[in-house]
């Protein structure tokens, strides 16, 4: 679900995670805000260093086609 941007601009903190470039980008304007006028913190999960990433206070490297110990039976 995508949050209207005025939810975005006063949220203080953000998780993106795997979003798809031209759908993060359009978003990244509010969070860029929200960071500077309510010091918002934001966390992106991605195993690729996107734009998104560039910005956050903390990044998430993840790796693809793991198979996590409680799927694995």
């Amino acid at each position: 679900m995508t949050n209207h941007w005025v939810d975005i601009k006063n949220a203080d903190s953000f998780s993106i995670m795997g979003a798809t470039r031209r759908g993060a980008s359009l978003r990244l304007q509010w969070v860029t805000e929200a960071k500077a006028h309510n010091k918002a913190r934001l966390i992106v999960v991605d195993p690729r260093f996107t734009r998104s990433a560039s910005v956050a206070d903390v990044y998430v490297p993840i790796r693809t086609a793991r198979i996590s110990p409680s799927s694995a039976a």
